[in-house]
């Protein structure tokens, strides 16, 4: 499985932290299943821990497969309009018993520039071993993505972050120790 570095906008980062995000959107993403390490960037600036995706599902190409869900479809509609046409299965997140900063990082690597979007790994073997080394907690979540989950697929964060889920969740992680040492 191939294995990335993916950078990822914190303010993203919530939703999927609770589970509630459950596919990634990009313009152009890696083929096959894939695990990535979850780089937060902005202010954030740190390596939190492993995520795995599953084969990107083309919008595009499959979106008459959702005829019967307009709703869906509509939002479906807006993320092909805009070019974000992989829907990428998040299957699992495992946060890091530390985050790694991009600090630490160049320690190690006193050149490293994090991707705008992501790269292999295999082509950066220093920064691989590095992040391989990290203890890693229990994974958060594990969603089969057996099927669609339709009430999810195309939705922005914004409207994930409006749901009853997405606040009681909130308030109910807001004390939560495990991710207190995260700044997002």
């Amino acid at each position: 499985m191939k294995k990335i570095f993916l950078s990822f906008r914190s303010e993203y980062f919530e939703p999927l932290l609770y589970g509630i995000k459950k596919y990634e959107y990009r313009k152009r993403f890696c083929d096959e299943e894939t695990i990535a390490y979850l780089y937060l960037s902005g202010k954030s600036r740190q390596v939190v821990g492993i995520m795995e995706l599953g084969k990107p599902i083309r919008l595009d190409d499959t979106r008459n497969n959702y005829l019967d869900y307009p709703d869906t479809l509509k939002r479906i509609d807006e993320y092909i309009k805009s070019k974000n046409i992989n829907a990428i299965p998040i299957k699992s997140l495992s946060l890091f018993k530390k985050p790694l900063t991009l600090e630490d990082i160049r320690k190690d690597i006193p050149t490293f520039m994090p991707p705008q979007m992501y790269f292999i790994l295999d082509n950066h073997l220093e920064l691989k071993k590095l992040l391989e080394q990290q203890k890693v907690c229990k994974k958060l979540f594990y969603h089969e993505h057996n099927c669609i989950y339709y009430d999810n697929l195309a939705k922005s964060v914004s409207e994930l972050k409006k749901t009853d889920e997405y606040m009681n969740l909130k308030k109910k992680n807001a004390n939560n120790y495990t991710f207190s040492n995260i700044s997002f």
